[in-house]
């Protein structure tokens, strides 16, 4: 290390392993470099090189190389080796100085346009690249982003650094012809935004996102240079490789050809949201090869062809409406792999409503992507990356930080929540991965899921990232929720998708031939618990097994007791969230083994079987819900046809039933829901309606308007904050009236939103969970143990590799149940992981969490 006053070492990291140190110079010209490509995606290169250059400018201060040294026994000369203070992490503020030398640098080099705009957008970035986007506008109105670049000089260190010759070094590198080009590429961005004839505060928040989106380039820029550095060898595996799509569609239509060899398609369609909680989906009998099976199988073929024909369209939004089982995941990868090819695209980005299914889902096209053949260096196995963990230390240190994946592979595997997360959470761990949402094919499964809050953020998102940002999206689903048609459309709708499949004719087609179900109203008199309880043994008596979805986990629990108390000839299941993901994918498995061998079989469950389970029974009984989960539910029952005993019928049999009791004060949705689905059921009831049928796509759409036309789920699709909505933050509409006028009178366009205020309110699920372990089998024992052995140590890359497996341990609990097992005593913090152990005591074979402390955990599920 050089000490010379002539020219001292400024060191912007240190090491931990062999205190070898990251000059500030060579961080920040690298990290500039990579902010650059990454930015580049969205048309802001020369933005994003000016940001990643000046985000650590103020470590030339010669406070924090003090801080930095601390720890190392090396005081510098240079930077007064007397220093008596103590600092702590935040201490010094590194991240403003730059942003007031790039405001003052614009301000000086160039005139009108949207220089003022972009100045504040680059300011933005640089001094918030440790706290997450902060306000510019907050609460009451006040500009605080003002307030900011006013921060006095002594706490910024701005004077100082401002006559460093080694920091002007870099300011010099800066010319006026990358500074115009910045601005030049910025307007056309900018003014395509102005373009569009949509709401004013649209354009707002469509600014607000340009924000974030190059906020992003910069957050994984320099978290991706700090771990290149912290971890050399993992520097090559850090770098983007572009993908080679062509042999990504090679693979998939090797699998095409290979259901056509094996004349298996319906039994292996690809990875159809195989639960992974459970085995892949059990094989038809061989002389199940009916007619009416091979028709479904043709028709399967038929929507695989039209996505593989539709792949050839510009970029956009598309709608792939295929029934249950009707093969629309492997198809819309078929779609996918296409698509990305003709428009060289970086990506493909699947978006999963759960974490327990994401790992199957991987499994498969890692299957598909099996055999010879290479991605880079590496093998056809890492294509693919499963993002599913949402257990996480509670303190980010800097380390963990790094170590957290950016979604850099060819095909990401992610969950909504992630998703919703990236898009509009606050702090620095999502938005890192925004970015990676551009230039990609996004394949949005069972869109149907998308919580109502986010509705109209999740529509601005969309249509930003596919207008402006080179992204296609796909939203597949059987039971679309028409987002392009929602009643409040100043608060933004989505673009009018492109329907994959075809024409109204089209759909109505494909769903008359995969019909494979009946289903019958039986909730016009409600039932009591001994009446469901006959009802359900009765009809697992005449069709040998039957799977009930409840609404909530407090009916899975009773009516599993009362069946299993009275049902004898085979076995009663029950699964609800309530049990940790390898609990129920081991319960799945047997359940799967049963119905295979075709053993009488009542499974309880909560909604969580709905959304893409590959598993079939031969009936299956659903408490009311909306018409989307009762859509679902049947997609449960005759999955691929396989009824073709004449006896029974070649349907399976879906029964509508409803509780005298049922309290869904806490499921506004599912309330809702129930009571739009009970008076369609009493229209259909009606003489002159008595040719309609519930399965039919026009009825979907019909049923969606009025789910989102009541005042109260209005008011839940704008995401309320405050009694404003989350666009009111995220637009700079002004919160008080007092201040509306001068909304009106305000220039366009100019930042007016409140980041941080949204990105801290935000969350993606209405009711806040927390994550506790449950120590369910031998190996998640083990798992456990292994985590304790960190206690006290380093957290390196193999401690957090240890969080992928521990999801499958986890058990979401609401507030309430958090308190009551903390105050029993029965949750064991691992130390300094945030991670909650649950007591053995807690946990039960049958239903997983139980929080009186009496569980049973003496047996193995086999």
């Amino acid at each position: 290390m050089n000490h010379s006053t002539n020219n001292p070492t400024y060191i912007a990291h240190v090491r931990s392993s062999d205190g070898a140190v990251q000059t500030l110079q060579t961080h920040l010209f690298e990290t500039a470099a990579l902010t650059k490509s990454l930015a580049a995606k969205i048309g802001l290169a020369h933005c994003g090189e000016i940001i990643g250059l000046l985000h650590d400018f103020g470590k030339f201060s010669s406070e924090f190389q003090r801080y930095i040294r601390q720890d190392t026994n090396d005081f510098d000369v240079d930077f007064g080796s007397g220093n008596h203070q103590r600092y702590q992490r935040g201490d010094v503020d590194h991240s403003t100085a730059g942003a007031m030398c790039i405001a003052k640098v614009l301000a000086k080099a160039l005139k009108g346009g949207q220089t003022q705009l972009l100045s504040d957008v680059l300011f933005l970035c640089i001094a918030s690249h440790h706290s997450g986007l902060i306000d510019v506008v907050n609460a009451d109105d006040e500009f605080v982003l003002d307030k900011r670049k006013q921060k006095p000089h002594d706490k910024t260190h701005f004077d100082e650094i401002i006559k460093n010759p080694h920091a002007n070094k870099i300011l010099q590198s800066m010319t006026l012809q990358q500074l115009l080009a910045a601005h030049n590429e910025f307007k056309a961005l900018i003014d395509g935004v102005l373009a569009e004839q949509i709401h004013d505060r649209q354009k707002d928040f469509y600014v607000g996102f340009v924000v974030r989106l190059l906020f992003s380039c910069l957050i994984d820029a320099d978290r991706t240079n700090s771990i290149a550095f912290e971890n050399p060898k993992q520097r090559h595996e850090l770098e983007f490789h572009k993908p080679d799509w062509q042999w990504a569609i090679d693979k998939v239509e090797a699998k095409y050809k290979s259901f056509d060899k094996r004349q298996e398609f319906a039994k292996h369609q690809g990875f159809e949201q195989k639960q992974a909680l459970g085995e892949p989906s059990m094989a038809e009998p061989d002389n199940c090869q009916t007619s009416r099976t091979q028709h479904i199988n043709a028709q399967r073929q038929k929507v695989a062809q039209t996505c593989l024909q539709m792949a050839q369209s510009k970029q956009g939004i598309f709608s792939l409406t295929v029934p249950t089982g009707g093969g629309k995941t492997l198809a819309s990868l078929r779609f996918a792999v296409n698509h990305a090819k003709l428009h060289d695209l970086d990506r493909i980005i699947f978006v999963i409503p759960f974490t327990s299914i994401i790992e199957q889902n991987a499994k498969e096209v890692r299957e598909i992507f099996s055999g010879e053949g290479t991605y880079g260096e590496q093998s056809a196995y890492d294509w693919v990356l499963e993002q599913h963990c949402n257990i996480e230390p509670d303190v980010q240190t800097w380390q963990s930080k790094l170590v957290m994946d950016s979604w850099n592979k060819p095909i990401i595997f992610t969950t909504m929540v992630q998703f919703l997360e990236s898009c509009f959470a606050g702090g620095t761990k999502g938005v890192r991965r925004l970015h990676q949402l551009t230039n990609s094919v996004i394949v949005f499964d069972e869109i149907q899921t998308l919580p109502i809050t986010c509705y109209h953020l999740f529509c601005n998102a969309v249509n930003f990232l596919t207008t402006h940002a080179k992204t296609t999206a796909v939203l597949c689903t059987a039971t679309q929720p028409i987002l392009h048609r929602l009643p409040l459309v100043h608060e933004g709708v989505l673009h009018t998708p492109t329907e994959i499949v075809g024409d109204q004719s089209a759909l109505n087609e494909l769903f008359d031939v995969l019909k494979r179900v009946q289903i019958h109203d039986c909730s016009q008199k409600p039932q009591s618990l001994e009446e469901m309880t006959d009802f359900v043994v009765q009809k697992a008596q005449t069709f040998d097994d039957v799977l009930v979805i409840v609404n909530t986990k407090a009916w899975a629990r009773q009516l599993y007791q009362s069946v299993a108390q009275v049902y004898q000839r085979g076995k009663v299941f029950h699964l609800s969230t309530s049990q940790c993901a390898n609990h129920r994918k081991q319960l799945l498995a047997q359940i799967k083994n049963r119905l295979a061998q075709r053993l009488p079989t009542i499974v309880i469950s909560t909604q969580l079987i709905e959304a893409g389970v590959d598993i079939s029974f031969h009936s299956v009984v659903r408490f009311v819900a909306g018409l989307d989960s009762v859509l679902q539910a049947a997609g449960r029952c005759n999955r691929h046809g396989e009824l073709f005993d004449g006896a029974k019928g070649e349907k399976g049999q879906v029964f509508l039933i409803q509780p005298d009791k049922e309290n869904l004060s806490r499921l506004k949705t599912i309330e809702h829901g129930k009571a739009c689905m009970l008076t369609i059921l009493q229209k259909l009831a009606m003489p002159e309606n008595k040719d309609k049928d519930l399965l039919e796509p026009r009825l979907m759409a019909a049923y969606f308007s009025n789910f989102v036309s009541s005042g109260a789920m209005k008011k839940l699709s704008v995401y309320p904050v405050d009694n404003y909505s989350m666009m009111t933050y995220l637009s700079g509409l002004p919160k008080h009236n007092d201040n509306k006028e001068r909304y009106k009178l305000r220039q366009q366009p100019k930042l007016y939103q409140s980041f941080m205020a949204a990105g801290k309110a935000f969350q993606a699920i209405d009711a806040p969970t927390k994550a506790v372990i449950a120590p369910f089998g031998e190996e998640g024992k083990a798992l456990i143990t292994k985590l304790c052995e960190f206690v006290s140590k380093p957290k390196d890359a193999n401690f957090y590799a240890l969080f992928a497996q521990v999801q499958g341990l986890s058990v979401n609990v609401f507030a309430h149940e958090f308190a009551a097992l903390e105050k029993s005593q029965a949750l064991t913090d691992i130390d300094e992981t945030g991670l909650m152990v649950l007591d053995e005591r807690f946990y039960d074979d049958e239903y997983g969490l139980n929080l009186t402390g009496d569980g049973k955990m003496t047996c193995e599920i086999w």
